[in-house]
């Protein structure tokens, strides 16, 4: 032997320690790469490759113990001792060998073909322990040192077989996701795991066992000058190094689930916004429809109230024309023949006047009619002495005491500023004689240099904002609000029951609808 080796078989302490440090880390950083989100199958199946380092690192952890306690020439193994050693170390292969099984097999059968394989795979252990027993019929020690073989045998070696090919399909899978350096990594952890089960674990002790009696742990040494502990734990330290490069993986498919997730936020964004644009766009054309709707409105609302007035006019005229002057040529015939037959008698004559009476009453009852329906008054003079001439009217027909004021400067508007701005009067006065039960009516006008403003005051009885909702009162005022609306202004109404009604009117003046007096 030479002196290396001899230096090596003389510190294998130190070899069991980092021959077990290896596996124990590398099981550590497995069981906490397994607690990760991932779509591989892979981080699903290294639980059990996490407890074999683990357990197998405990186990050679466990036999290190056991050399120092060899120091003493005394020391002689006991039988609960060598159970604890031989159990870790079948329960660390078993776990190597559930890895294989968990990653080679499909989600929903992976406990079924465990199960299966469990019975199969254990079976065989203890058969094989049970024959060599049977056969050999060694004692304690030996007893062991056979169980220790048959376990490498039996459960390391095919579970290191079963353990590389689950990691070359996994590297396939990889390699089919761009991860091509992470199924490399996969390719030497299979390797490593090779070499440390078809070889290192071909090198056992030597027992009476064939092919133990060859091939065993002395002709490794003579033939490699090293232990065979030491390429286990060259090995252990080669599969551990790359199964943690092999866990990077998780750490690039994380970075590509953000990735993905922050393209998806950015594309529900998009999604978002474009769907905002949208419901803009059709906000906005809904919006144009609808005030396309309101002009239009406004406009067949407009012409109608022209249509109103121009009717209006059209009967005034007839009535005045036409209608008037028969009446004054009946009052005046009467008043003749009247004269005529005076001679004849005072009854006649009595007969006569109330005719001529009757006549004059309807005459002016026409007047008063035309009047109403559109005085002439407002395209004369305008919209003050209209309003003025009307209140007189109203004040006369109504018994009600009125007051008009003006304030600012009066001036001629458009007809159709002037119409709609008298009708309202009109409507608001009509509704005090019909519904207040009014002593009193006051209607100030007020010309602004942009607007001109109505206000309507009465003392009458009010009403609230359900009694606004009858048609009998409510109908007149919306009506008075359109026709306000009509001009681009507001009716505001205020009214307290027992306290009085207040109409205001203001509508803005652009220079358009101003005319010269």
């Amino acid at each position: 032997m030479n002196p290396i080796s001899a230096y090596l078989v003389e510190n294998m302490i130190a070899i069991f320690f980092f021959y077990g440090l290896a596996f124990f880390a590398m099981g550590l950083a497995l069981w906490l790469a397994s607690q990760r989100k991932s779509d591989f199958k892979f981080v699903r199946a290294i639980q059990p490759l996490a407890l074999f380092g683990l357990i197998h690192g405990a186990h050679e952890w466990y036999e290190m113990f056991q050399k120092i306690a060899q120091l003493d020439p005394a020391y002689t193994p006991r039988v609960f001792e060598e159970i604890i050693r031989l159990g870790t170390l079948a329960v660390s292969f078993y776990m190597l060998g559930l890895f294989g099984v968990f990653l080679l097999s499909s989600e929903g059968r992976a406990w079924r073909w465990a199960g299966l394989g469990s019975v199969g795979y254990l079976g065989l252990w203890l058969a094989g322990i049970g024959l060599a027993h049977y056969t050999f019929q060694p004692g304690f020690p030996g007893a062991f040192q056979l169980a220790d073989v048959v376990t490498r045998y039996t459960m390391g070696i095919p579970a290191a077989l079963l353990a590389a090919i689950a990691l070359m399909a996994q590297q396939r899978a990889f390699r089919l996701r761009q991860l091509d350096q992470f199924g490399r990594d996969l390719v030497w952890c299979a390797s490593a795991i090779v070499l440390y089960g078809a070889i290192g674990q071909l090198f056992v002790q030597e027992t009476v066992l064939f092919p133990s009696n060859y091939i065993n742990g002395r002709l490794f040494l003579d033939w490699f000058g090293v232990p065979v502990q030491l390429f286990r734990a060259a090995m252990a330290t080669l599969l551990a190094i790359f199964m943690m490069r092999a866990l990077r993986v998780f750490e690039i498919e994380g970075q590509r689930r953000l990735q993905a997730a922050n393209e998806a936020r950015l594309a529900a964004q998009e999604s978002a916004l474009a769907m905002e644009r949208r419901v803009g766009q059709e906000l906005e054309r809904l919006n144009e429809k609808l005030q396309q709707r309101e002009k239009t409105l406004a406009e067949l609302l407009r012409q109608v109230v022209n249509a109103q007035e121009a009717e209006r006019q059209r009967i005034a005229r007839e009535l005045h024309d036409a209608t008037g002057q028969s009446l004054t040529a009946v009052a005046l015939g009467l008043h003749g023949v009247g004269q005529v037959i005076a001679q004849n008698g005072a009854a006649a004559e009595q007969h006569l006047r109330e005719l001529e009476r009757y006549a004059t009453n309807a005459l002016a009852e026409l007047r008063h009619i035309i009047a109403d329906l559109r005085p002439s008054q407002l395209d004369d003079l305008g919209l003050a002495a209209a309003l003025q001439w009307y209140l007189r009217e109203f004040e006369g027909h109504y018994a009600l005491k009125t007051q008009f004021t003006i304030l600012g400067e009066p001036r001629r508007l458009t007809p159709e500023y002037e119409t709609v701005l008298f009708r309202i009067a009109q409507e608001g006065l009509n509704n005090i004689a019909k519904h207040a039960q009014a002593s009193r009516a006051d209607l100030r006008l007020r010309y602004w240099p942009q607007q001109i403003c109505l206000v309507l005051d009465d003392n009458g009885r009010g009403f609230s904002d359900e009694q606004l909702q009858d048609d009998r009162v409510g109908w007149g005022l919306r009506g008075m609000q359109e026709r306000a609306a009509l001009l681009g202004g507001r009716c505001d109404i205020r009214s307290v029951p027992g306290h009085g009604t207040r109409v205001r009117v203001c509508v803005p003046l652009s220079e358009e609808v101003k005319s010269e007096e």
